[in-house]
């Protein structure tokens, strides 16, 4: 990028007098390597463990071991480094995109998607070659020509999906950071901890160096065990009490997960955020689905179900579309209480379109050329789309269209308006499905599993480019490092997944993935069957009961967060209790540590961390030994 575009992209006028430096040096991008070589086996593992994606603990340990190396050698970090950090080694670690493969080989090829019938087809046979490919059997590497075109689609869809938001995050930066002022406060949050990771408190790296210690100690006995020798030594990923409480309360559950990352997240969650997601996982799969069961509502469950097949039956056969509904609702309705939003920013829009704001900070880029981005990647995806359903009606296209460029806009401008005053990332969930099923798009076809962009990853930019612009840092060096570590990643996660599958298959004992079912079930639902999730009087019974609770926690002073209830409702129950006891015991670390707030992502920093080097050693020790020939 050039240093006009450089100036460009920086809002140096309303800043005190500090010139803004480039973020990324050596030292940033050692830390990206470090994160996809030495971290993202830890956090692939602990995926297939779980189905969990830990990317804010795991990145802490990133960030925090290198301000720690840095302040040891007496060179601290620059606060525009620790802000390239903390944005990009997440990036690092996005592996998402390569388990997503597997997964979609998985699917494809799973007995109940071989078993459903549409119009006497096997759906396996109609999911196509570019989204998973036809080969039987167990895959134990990714380095196959079989995987070239869905993985190089997938790779295409993020690349689109980067120019999208971007684009978008630029636009919207400048509406809600000068046209019109939001405050967005978790950007001065954000740019004080780049700032406070330098080090300079000693106390700091002790409480970082002893939470490791211990996470290390646990992290032998969970996690070295099962990958090295394949015996779990503790269950993973939860003890399961089912069997103790089907008698009298029969399609309950009950459990308490192992997982360090999820005790420690109850560290960081607020306690009214981790009580509502424990009690809509309660009324679910504890006071409900025994009422379900006694009224034959739930006729797969049978007693001796384990944990995991009672929770994935009760969410398949009676909670899915509920649960879908109420997400929409909890995620809809805020938008809606705030209708200005739309009246406004439109305004504004036209202010930058018409030469008042063209110039971004000092001439460019204009608006013209964030709108070829912005087209490059929605149009993109579904012209991509049409190359690979060329029979596609109007009507479809139209809806794509309507979908990628106009749903895109619209969620990324409510969205950044919200997140600039309140600090949540309202996303309304199953846009695409609700549409496909608004307009009858064909019961299992091809459209179902396209490569579309929908972005809603516009508002968290706009977030991102106010902090770059409080810690001084350039806005080209943020992007540059982005794009490095999106590579960097892809490339390491083709290793490292098809490095876990040669240890042994997805799913096993050693990797349970225990959702995947569930995702299959629900996708399998979508796809042949859309009309029982997306079914309009459940939808509107779920508004009904969203806009009440709602009305409550705006009205009252009960610290009630629907939107965590709402998530509580597809929170399996270990997960939702582990999470509380650790919000409990964060409460009595709080009481005996001065500065608990600001201690506490150093002690889940330091967990992770601990974890992450007993899995990565974990899983070169296994490699090892799958590979060599022993003589015994």
């Amino acid at each position: 990028m050039s240093d006009e575009n450089e100036s460009i992209l920086s809002t140096e006028h309303d800043l005190p007098q500090e010139s803004f430096q480039s973020g990324l040096t050596w030292r940033v991008g050692l830390a990206i390597v470090y994160s996809a070589l030495i971290i993202q086996p830890s956090a692939i593992y602990l995926y297939f463990v779980t189905n969990q994606w830990f990317i804010g603990a795991v990145l802490n340990t990133t960030i925090v071991l290198f301000a720690v190396l840095a302040k040891m050698a007496d060179n601290p970090l620059s606060k525009q480094e620790v802000f390239i950090m903390i944005n990009v080694t997440s990036t690092a670690l996005g592996m998402e995109m390569i388990v997503a493969l597997v997964f979609n080989y998985y699917l494809k090829h799973h007995p109940s998607t071989v078993a459903t019938l549409i119009d006497g087809v096997s759906l396996t046979t109609l999911i196509p070659n570019w989204y998973a490919p036809d080969y039987f059997g167990p895959i134990q590497t990714l380095f196959n020509p079989l995987f070239i075109l869905p993985l190089g689609l997938l790779i295409l869809n993020a690349l689109f999906g980067k120019a999208t938001d971007i684009s978008l995050g630029i636009v919207f930066n400048y509406l809600y950071t000068k046209v019109e002022v939001l405050p967005f406060p978790t950007a001065e949050v954000e740019a004080e901890r780049s700032k406070s990771l330098t080090w300079e408190d000693k106390r700091k790296l002790q409480i970082f160096s002893l939470s490791a210690i211990i996470a290390s100690f646990f992290g032998i006995i969970l996690y070295a065990f099962p990958l090295v020798i394949g015996i779990p030594l503790i269950p993973l990923p939860w003890f399961d009490f089912n069997a103790s409480i089907e008698g009298f309360l029969p399609g309950a559950s009950f459990g308490i997960a192992t997982d360090v990352i999820a005790f420690a997240t109850g560290f960081i969650l607020p306690m009214n955020v981790v009580v509502c997601i424990l009690i809509g996982s309660i009324v679910v799969n504890i006071i409900v689905n025994p009422f379900l069961v006694a009224n034959n509502m739930l006729p797969r469950w049978e007693k001796g179900m384990t944990l995991l097949d009672t929770f994935n039956t009760s969410q398949l056969d009676f909670w899915l579309g509920w649960t879908v509904g109420l997400l929409i609702s909890a995620s809809l309705i805020p938008v809606l209480r705030n209708p200005r939003i739309f009246i406004k920013t439109i305004k504004d829009l036209r202010k930058l379109s018409q030469g008042k704001g063209d110039e971004l900070e000092g001439g460019a880029p204009k608006l013209s050329i964030l709108l070829a981005f912005f087209l490059l990647g929605t149009l993109g995806s579904v012209v991509v789309t049409f190359l690979l359903i060329p029979d596609l009606p109007i009507r479809l296209i139209i809806v794509l269209i309507i979908l990628t460029v106009g749903w895109s806009f619209i969620s990324s401008l409510t969205m950044a308006y919200a997140f600039g005053i309140t600090a949540n990332l309202p996303l309304i969930p199953y846009i695409k499905e609700s549409a496909f099923v608004a307009v009858g798009a064909p019961i299992g076809g091809e459209i179902w599993f396209a490569p579309l962009v929908i972005s809603q990853g516009g508002a968290g930019w706009v977030a991102t480019f106010k902090t770059a612009d409080l810690t001084f840092t350039k806005r080209g060096s943020l992007i540059r490092a982005h794009v490095l570590a999106s590579f960097v990643a892809w490339g390491a996660g083709i290793f490292w997944v098809s490095a876990l599958l040669s240890i042994a298959r997805v799913p096993s004992i050693i990797f349970p993935v225990p959702f995947w079912d569930l995702d299959v079930g629900r996708i399998i639902t979508f796809v042949s069957e859309p009309t029982v999730v997306i079914n309009p009087l459940i939808l509107g019974i779920s508004l009904v009961i969203t806009l009440i609770l709602y009305i409550i926690e705006w009205g009252t002073p009960i610290p009630i967060s629907v939107i965590s209830l709402a998530v509580g409702t597809t929170t399996a129950i270990p997960y939702a209790i582990t999470t509380f006891l650790g919000a409990l015991f964060a409460k009595i670390l709080k009481r005996r540590m001065i500065n608990w707030d600001t201690d506490r992502a150093i002690i889940v920093a330091g967990l992770g961390a601990g974890l992450g080097i007993v899995i990565s050693l974990s899983t070169f020790l296994a490699l090892i030994l799958n590979t060599i020939a022993l003589p015994y």
